[in-house]
């Protein structure tokens, strides 16, 4: 996280913000409370969260990062998700000032809405 400046523009999936998928735009204190905390709430992180870098680009101030994360539900179902971010690096600080994130939101949507989860 020290890597992304605190005002990061981070943009999930679409324009219109949707808790129940995570899509919307974040800086790095609301994606935290608002996407991370609740998903990370219905993992089961004794087993551990597993991401690994499938392919990465980077060109200029810019990076593109293909990841495949697996981690356990609390109820035992897996949570296999992809992700793609696009990132932004500023000039002078080498922070991430802006990320453009494409994942499964169906599958964040089932594992936020499951009961079973919590």
């Amino acid at each position: 996280m020290a890597a992304l400046d605190p005002e990061v523009d981070w943009w999930i999936a679409s324009d219109t913000a949707n808790p129940q998928t995570a899509a919307g735009r974040y800086n790095l204190a609301s994606w935290l409370e608002k996407v991370n905390k609740p998903l990370i709430a219905r993992l089961n992180l004794s087993v551990g969260l597993n991401m690994k870098v499938e392919s990465l680009d980077v060109i200029g101030l810019k990076a593109i990062v293909e990841c495949s994360g697996k981690a356990v539900q609390r109820s035992g179902r897996p949570y296999n998700n992809r992700y793609c971010w696009i990132l932004h690096f500023h000039p002078e600080t080498g922070k991430v000032v802006k990320i453009r994130e494409y994942v499964d939101t169906a599958l964040i949507r089932e594992v936020l809405e499951a009961a079973d989860n919590v």
